[in-house]
């Protein structure tokens, strides 16, 4: 009887030691999958960000091309002069003799819906 617990004792044992490294295993491959989502998880969130970037590129380039642009507070913007237009000799721009050459930049501080 006796020798029947000893060895019962021995086989818990070597279980014990077998479920062990199971559950470091365990712990191992459960953290290493963890960072791979992580991972994932941040590089879907960079897709959307640069994709979220890339639909409102092509919005504010659709709306160019349409004559109309989006403008909102904070925008820095480049105007340009028309150079086909004819501009006579009083409206030219004290600091260059071509107005098409002049170019101003400003920054967009006031901003109105036209719907």
């Amino acid at each position: 009887m006796i020798g029947n617990l000893a060895n019962d004792l021995k086989m818990v044992k070597n279980e014990l030691r077998l479920l062990q490294g199971d559950i470091k295993n365990f712990k191992e491959g459960r953290h290493s999958l963890l960072l791979q989502i992580q991972e994932k998880n941040k590089n879907v969130e960079n897709s959307k960000s640069d994709n979220d970037s890339l639909v409102k590129t092509n919005e504010y380039y659709d709306k160019k091309k349409s004559g109309k642009v989006s403008l909102r507070k904070g925008d820095i913007v480049t105007v340009r002069r028309n150079p086909k237009r004819q501009v006579s000799q009083q409206k030219l721009n004290h600091d260059t003799e071509h107005p098409w050459l002049s170019q101003k930049s400003s920054l967009v501080t006031h901003t109105e819906s036209h719907n």
